[in-house]
């Protein structure tokens, strides 16, 4: 990474996220903070395009360091009936 002013806030606690389709993206806003948040000035927001495989790997990963499985898929009920 690069070095530049804002390097000493490349850390802080993420507050939320919102994910949309972009056509063959996804659309990722993250909101996070350094400090105490007393306005609207202290959430700073981060924009990201990922491809889908991406992000699938992103959330794998974040589950495995959380020690969690991702949910299955549940089959719908052709799928239970004619075992496919």
């Amino acid at each position: 990474m690069g070095q530049g002013p804002t390097d000493k806030d490349a850390f802080g606690m993420l507050l939320g996220w919102k994910a949309d389709p972009a056509g063959e993206k996804i659309a990722l806003l993250m909101q996070s903070t350094s400090k105490v948040v007393d306005s609207s000035e202290d959430v700073r927001e981060y924009r990201y395009f990922m491809t889908k495989q991406q992000a699938v790997q992103l959330g794998n990963y974040l589950y495995e360091l959380a020690g969690e499985t991702a949910p299955k898929r549940k089959r719908g009920w052709m799928e239970r009936l004619f075992g496919g």
